[in-house]
């Protein structure tokens, strides 16, 4: 019987993997084995890859039951590519994603696989896992972007792991046992409880710590036997004090914790006793013991505390997961708001620079499942997304200019003109040391992309004037800069989300303390921005909309209203209206109602999030003459003449309205 269900099992496999002579992929040979190098041959004709010329390809092996990610050397020769690839001696199957750019080629999700033969030519140890647990992902036991999308029935998981467990007991039955026994009671419910208890009796003859984890795991889950499971973690408790199930405790009692104090100081024991280590990213991930947590209350601690000195020796040992997140939490947040002073910010900030720098060239395991080509891109996207930004505002306003600049420079080759922030940085530090012809290719490209600053645009216009004599045409100068498949596409983009809604009524005071009534306004094409000052991205608009409202200044049949909505302080409309005048806006400001008995003035803003299914500041509004709302717009994406754009585009299409 064993004979046959082995043959068949064979034959089944020789029929799924043999060679279909019109697949894109060939593999030389056709039943490889470990330690072998193979020939591996791509045509991408007939894929979404087809025609390309930047092909890249990355390989997938089941090495040992876990998962190793490598690039492929590609060459080209006549439209087919080809690679070599040596396989490791404890590899047991290999997948394939071939790309370009942000192109895929998956086999359409099905994968181009490889499983490896040994000497008697039955597949090779991880062979029939790697294959089962690949397409699984809600096992948890796949790769990372590659087949997520596919999940194979129960049944199908079962089998392909009872088939490396009967092959391969000796190197699969241990660290299989827990998905093994997940599948088999997803399949077959209660009536697999005799089954599952010897696999509970033959872990228990390996008493080691990861057995004994696996035990506590199929106790937990699909046992359910508590009484079983609490006896096994005393005795895991008593016997590995510092190991990965007092982790486990120990986060999870810090993370429950909700007095601040406390938390914080049982975040300094944990990692006193469990230090983090990459070995043990495995665990963690599994039970959801997250380092950026611990780290990050240490981290708002020293903020709170102004301990800078504290916050940059914590920097140092950061893992690279943790380091946006921390980053933005303890550095950005606190630059933009201007809660710190650059200066104190500083030291901390190039500690956790130099930490983040210290991963370029090595992958972080919490990022294993990109190729090292896939890691470089993923950091440089990192980088300069969550760190370079705010780090060169900092050395620039701390008078580190050469180096602002340097990072400048380095970041625009991953943002490519595409952030105004950047573009205005480097602007004003091309400015600064008089690299004018630099300067204009930025200011020049950062147009054509639509996201630059006022400041940008005083630079082209001094520019414009410096080489024509005068501003004359410089309007239509700036227009001619800016990409019109852009300007097209939000257009097109405006209408298609244009709407049609009866706005809330609603009465107001200005900043002078004189009423205003929306229902006096009819006639008039109304902007409605409401905003607070604890709102980094209300006011990071502001230039944007100084823009939009210099524009229209002439035009009495459109009126823009910056309303102050979700303050809690004393002298609020004080400290506003001496912020706008601070910084030159010429904005109408009006501030939402206070209510009796409330904490915050949102009375119109709750009923107009209300009415429209909204939250969240900053909210534009853009309504009819008629009193009908036709756009709203949330949010800030960070170019002044972009948003000064897009405003204009909503209010034109608003003015044509019937």
């Amino acid at each position: 019987m064993k004979k046959m269900l082995l043959g068949f099992i064979l034959l089944f496999a020789q029929v799924l993997f043999a060679q279909d002579p019109n697949s894109r992929v060939k593999f030389e040979p056709q039943r490889a084995k470990p330690g072998q190098e193979i020939i591996i041959t791509y045509n991408p004709e007939g894929s979404p890859l087809a025609g390309k010329k930047d092909i890249k390809a990355v390989v997938y092996t089941y090495e040992n039951y876990l998962w190793q990610v490598n690039d492929l050397a590609l060459k080209e020769e006549k439209g087919i590519w080809k690679a070599n690839f040596k396989l490791s001696n404890t590899c047991g199957m290999l997948s394939i994603k071939f790309t370009s750019g942000a192109l895929e080629d998956t086999n359409n999700d099905q994968s181009y696989t490889q499983m490896l033969v040994d000497d008697s030519g039955r597949f090779a140890p991880g062979g029939y896992a790697g294959w089962g647990l690949m397409r699984a992902s809600n096992y948890g036991y796949g790769v990372k972007n590659y087949l997520e999308k596919q999940n194979i029935s129960d049944s199908a998981v079962y089998f392909w792991l009872n088939q490396e467990i009967s092959f391969h007991p000796k190197e699969a039955s241990e660290v299989l046992s827990v998905p093994f026994c997940q599948a088999l009671f997803n399949m077959q419910r209660e009536s697999s409880f005799p089954r599952i208890n010897r696999v509970v009796s033959f872990l228990k003859k390996n008493p080691s710590e990861p057995n004994m984890m696996r035990l506590l795991s199929i106790y937990q889950h699909p046992l359910n036997n508590k009484i079983a499971s609490d006896s096994l973690e005393n005795v895991i408790l008593s016997t590995y004090p510092s190991g990965d199930l007092a982790r486990l405790k120990a986060y999870q009692q810090l993370n429950f914790e909700r007095d601040f104090g406390k938390k914080v100081e049982l975040s300094k024991s944990f990692l006193k006793q469990f230090p983090y280590r990459e070995a043990d990213y495995t665990f963690n991930e599994k039970r959801m013991i997250n380092y950026t947590n611990v780290y990050l209350f240490l981290a708002i601690q020293a903020m709170m505390q102004k301990d800078y000195a504290r916050l940059e020796a914590l920097s140092a040992e950061l893992p690279a997961i943790s380091i946006p997140t921390i980053y933005y939490k303890c550095i950005d947040i606190a630059h933009k708001r201007k809660d710190v002073d650059d200066a104190s910010l500083l030291a901390p900030a190039k500690a956790m620079f130099i930490r983040m720098e210290s991963f370029k060239n090595q992958r972080p395991v919490e990022y294993w499942y990109l190729s090292p080509d896939e890691w470089t891109a993923e950091y440089e996207k990192l980088y300069s997304q969550n760190l370079a930004l705010t780090q060169i505002g900092i050395l620039r306003n701390t008078g580190n200019f050469e180096e602002a600049l340097a990072l400048a420079n380095r970041a625009q080759k991953f943002f490519q003109f595409k952030s105004a922030l950047l573009n205005n940085e480097q602007a004003m530090l091309l400015d600064y040391f008089k690299k004018y012809d630099l300067l204009q290719d930025v200011l020049v490209k950062s147009m054509h992309e639509n996201q630059s600053s006022p400041e940008m645009l005083e630079l082209l216009k001094k520019d414009y004037i410096r080489a024509r004599g005068s501003e004359n045409g410089f309007d239509t100068y700036v227009s001619g800069l800016k990409n019109p498949e852009l300007a097209t596409k939000e257009l097109d983009e405006l209408k298609s989300i244009m709407i049609n809604k009866v706005m809330p009524d609603w009465t107001m005071k200005d900043g002078n303390g004189k009423v205003v009534k929306f229902k006096d306004l009819r006639g008039k094409t109304i902007l409605m921005d409401f905003w607070a000052t604890w709102c980094v991205p209300c006011k990071a608009s502001f230039p944007g909309m100084k823009l939009a409202v210099e524009k229209y200044k002439n035009d009495p049949n459109v009126v823009f209203f910056f309303v102050d909505t979700e303050e809690r302080s004393l002298n609020y409309k004080q400290e506003i209206m001496q912020y706008i005048k601070d910084n030159n806006y010429p904005f109408t400001v009006l501030f939402d109602n206070k209510l009796p008995n409330e904490k915050a003035n949102d009375e119109v803003f709750k009923r107009i999030c209300k009415a429209f299914t909204i939250s969240g500041i900053p909210q534009k509004l853009i309504i009819d003459k008629n009193g009908k709302l036709r756009f709203i717009t949330v949010g800030f994406k960070g170019s002044a003449t972009g948003l000064a754009d897009e405003i204009s585009a909503m209010i034109e299409l608003t003015k044509k309205v019937e």
